[in-house]
C-alpha cells in the first residue's frame, strides 16, 4: 500500500495577545520559532506550511496558509489546511512549543495509526489528548468540518469525542508553552 504524503503544519495564527508579541518570532534556537519548527518538520514531511491569519506577514518561503473560517481557534488552521489538501495527512505543531524536537516527531510518526482520525499525545496531565502536536489523518476532515458546522471549535474536544491513537511521551517538557512575557522570562532561568 502506497503511503499517503505527510504534510507539516506550523500553527502560527494565534493572536499572542497575552504575550504581547508574535510567539512565532520568539528566538529559542537561533532563529524565529516558526522558522525553527518549519525546518524541523521539513526533515519528516513532504511539504511544510505555516497557518496564519490574513493580516499576518508570513514570508512566502514558509508557505503560508491563511485561515479561511470565522473561527478563533487552532481548528481554523487545521481545517484551512485540510481544505487546501484534503487527501493529505497533516503533522501539526503549535508555534509556541519550544521543546518539541526531532525525537518527538520521530516518536509520533513511528507510532502513527492511520486507521484512526489522529495520532496524538496525552497532555502534560496524562488525561486529555494534546491536539496541537498531532498527526491528523485525511479521514478526520469530514468529521472535523461537521464538528465546526455544529458549533464545535476545540480540536481537543473533537479528539475526546472521536477515536484517536493516544501516546504517552516520557518527557513532559515537550508540552510546555509560554503565553506571557513573565512565563517566558521565568522559563529562560
Amino acid at each position: 500500500m502506497k503511503r499517503k504524503e505527510l504534510y507539516g503544519l506550523v500553527l502560527a495564527g494565534g493572536k499572542s495577545s497575552r504575550m504581547g508579541k508574535d510567539k512565532g518570532l520568539i528566538d529559542y534556537h537561533g532563529k524565529p520559532q516558526r522558522e525553527h519548527l518549519f525546518d524541523l518538520l521539513s526533515k519528516f514531511c513532504d511539504h511544510v506550511f505555516t497557518s496564519c491569519r490574513a493580516e499576518q506577514h508570513i514570508p512566502a518561503s514558509l508557505n503560508p496558509i491563511c485561515d479561511k473560517f470565522d473561527l478563533d481557534s487552532p481548528l481554523n488552521g487545521i481545517l484551512s489546511s485540510f481544505e487546501l489538501h484534503t487527501d493529505k495527512t497533516w503533522l501539526v505543531v503549535a508555534v509556541d512549543m519550544p521543546f518539541v524536537n526531532e525525537e518527538v516527531f520521530q516518536f509520533l510518526i513511528l507510532n502513527r495509526d492511520p486507521t484512526k482520525v489522529a495520532t496524538c499525545f496525552f497532555d502534560s496531565d496524562g488525561k486529555l489528548p494534546e491536539p496541537l502536536l498531532t498527526i491528523w489523518e485525511p479521514n478526520a476532515f469530514p468529521s472535523l468540518s461537521k464538528f465546526m458546522v455544529d458549533g464545535g471549535s476545540s480540536p481537543r474536544e473533537f479528539l475526546i469525542q472521536n477515536v484517536c491513537n493516544k501516546l504517552v511521551y516520557a518527557d513532559s517538557k515537550i508540552y510546555i508553552n509560554y503565553n506571557t512575557l513573565q512565563e517566558l522570562e521565568k522559563g529562560k532561568h
